[in-house]
């Protein structure tokens, strides 16, 4: 580590016993003094960036401090080993360091009765709305006078370029100790004196600027503390978070948006925190389906509320990052809303927002593959609430949801429909919180959908029982290029060689087709008949052809009094092998 001697200006290096030292938080201007001008001390003086070096090592010596860390001349940036080592090492060298000095270069500092009444309006603030939530109720709205003050803090000091800066989160953030000097370097105030109106300015939260710890604040919260910074480089949006959520990982300059991405499995490696998931795409984002990664933290600007629940609702799930995405066990859901509804998966991410702790957010899935999955939707959040899902069933197989978009994403997920079979039921009849498919993974349970994944030749058995019976009806089909086979059966008179777990598209095919009565079945009080439509399975626009096989049920009490009147018209059962539309 190098440091600045205060007395001397020149540059020594600490590999231990490193000595107390000032640091400097700062936004770059022209004229910056680098690494190498500091061994040519006739050239660094006469660049415009000396001068605050001069007033850094003025006020540290005022403190009793003989060496100072300034980042634009105490990293050799000409070493990639030792600029990675600096960047990664940063967050722990403003920690460490005795005092952080922020020089707000574009700042002239308010009269001091005007600090102080700023302060006190913030300050009295903060404790209302504390006392309002522990209360679970709204706090008083903002008076006229707090309005004002707002305005001012907000067009003077809230304007300064270093609280929109990537680098400058960490530095706010690290320290334990910080003096704010304007741009005459006249100090105006303490991290800790400022507290609530930096947390107001930069939404980090106070707890967190008095020293509180970061392990306590949910990942998707500390994301959106970056969610309206900017750096110079693509990827500093994403080395400029490492210490905040402890992270290190190597620089690839060049990487672009990928490196932020990295961060994220990163993190997802190194916590057990779904509020990484929660964020929102922008209102111009008219991507039906992305995968679980958020492009940038400007995405996480809603999560500034984000707190855990009062109790944990998707109790022993796990996940891992895999090179098919996010591996889940126990965290997808199968929703239960009205018949016909779309969105049947969803993955709770054990968080609320502060405001409404009842409401556990979740993001809304949609199934495109053999156990895969993309998110869906993702403007909107997604609540337990709306989603009904105290009554949801876990989907027991493990299964994966794309983590990264690509081009590509959204037709995969449309074309997984693409001559799909979808089954249809009265919902008075069968109880819906029954539905059970076989195989699995290949059913989009909840709209008891038999996804094709453009497969030339696959099958399905769906099962449901009858409200308030234990009997229920099973429905097989298999199809292949031109055709379609189906049969549906009591659960009780299914065929045995329909039970076994090693079934191939080709042993159902030549089951059914040894079957004669395949189209009605009778259960629990009930005739019950299938036939097959053709359907549209598309969304806005986009023609998704589908077959949709409908049952009809009849109550048998019914039938036989039809019969008394006009006579039971007789019920021919026959081969039932259609060309597929």
């Amino acid at each position: 580590m190098w440091l600045i001697n205060c007395q001397s200006r020149h540059l020594e290096e600490f590999v231990k016993d490193v000595p107390s030292y000032a640091i400097l938080s700062h936004t770059w201007g022209e004229e910056e003094v680098t690494f190498s001008d500091m061994s040519d001390p006739g050239k660094a003086e006469t660049k415009d960036g000396f001068k605050k070096i001069r007033a850094t090592c003025r006020v540290a010596l005022e403190q009793n401090l003989k060496y100072a860390w300034i980042d634009t001349c105490c990293i050799d940036k000409s070493s990639s080993a030792e600029l990675s080592e600096a960047i990664n090492s940063m967050f722990a060298w403003y920690k460490k360091a005795a005092i952080c000095f922020v020089w707000l270069s574009d700042f002239t500092s308010f009269p001091d009765e005007t600090l102080a009444e700023i302060i006190a309006s913030f300050d009295a603030r903060e404790e209302l709305e504390a006392q309002a939530e522990g209360f679970y109720k709204d706090p008083p709205q903002l008076t006229g006078t707090e309005i004002d003050i707002r305005n001012t803090v907000r067009k003077n000091l809230g304007n300064c370029k270093w609280f929109s800066r990537g680098w400058t989160l960490q530095e706010l953030i690290a320290p334990r100790q910080i003096n704010f000097y304007d741009k005459s370097w006249n100090c105006f105030g303490s991290k800790l004196q400022l507290a609530s109106v930096l947390s107001w300015i930069t939404g980090v939260d106070t707890s967190v600027l008095k020293g509180g710890s970061l392990d306590e604040i949910l990942v998707g919260r500390r994301m959106s503390w970056a969610s309206n910074r900017t750096t110079t480089r693509v990827e500093d949006i994403a080395y400029c978070l490492l210490g905040i959520f402890d992270i290190n990982m190597p620089l690839l300059y060049g990487e672009g948006k990928k490196a932020f991405t990295r961060l994220q499995e990163e993190i997802i490696r190194s916590s057990h925190d779904l509020s990484i998931f929660a964020w929102k795409a922008d209102v111009n984002d008219t991507r039906r389906f992305r995968g679980l990664m958020a492009s940038s933290p400007a995405e996480f600007k809603g999560c500034q509320r984000l707190v855990k629940p009062s109790f944990e609702w998707n109790n022993g799930g796990e996940y891992g990052l895999t090179s098919r995405g996010l591996r889940t066990d126990g965290l997808i859901r199968i929703g239960r809303g009205e018949a016909g509804e779309a969105g049947s998966y969803f993955m709770s991410l054990g968080c609320v927002d502060e405001r409404q702790r009842k409401l556990i957010l979740a993001v809304s899935l949609r199934q495109y593959g053999s156990g895969l999955f993309a998110r869906r939707k993702p403007w909107p959040m997604t609540t337990v609430f709306d989603l009904n899902v105290y009554s949801a069933a876990k989907l027991t197989q493990p299964q994966y949801i794309c983590c990264k978009d690509s081009p590509c994403l959204e037709d995969t997920v449309m074309n997984s429909r693409i001559n799909a079979i979808q089954i249809r039921f009265s919902a008075d009849i069968f109880d819906n919180d029954s539905v059970s498919a076989f195989p699995q993974a290949d059913w989009d349970l909840r709209n008891s959908i038999l996804l094709s994944f453009q497969r030339p030749y696959y099958w399905g058995m769906w099962k449901v029982k009858v409200k308030d019976q234990n009997n229920g009806i099973s429905i097989v089909c298999v199809r292949s290029s031109g055709w379609l086979l189906y049969g549906i059966f009591a659960s009780d008179k299914l065929p045995s060689a329909l039970n076994r777990d090693d079934l191939l598209p080709s042993h159902v095919e030549d089951i059914l087709q040894r079957l004669p009565n395949r189209t009605l079945t009778e259960c629990s009080g009930f005739i019950h008949t299938i036939k097959d439509i053709r359907i549209d399975l598309g969304e806005t626009g986009v023609e998704i052809p589908a077959t949709l096989l409908q049952i009809d049920s009849t109550e048998t009490k019914r039938l036989k009094k039809s019969r008394s009147s006009i006579g039971l018209k007789r019920v021919q059962t026959f081969f039932k092998k259609t060309r597929s539309m």
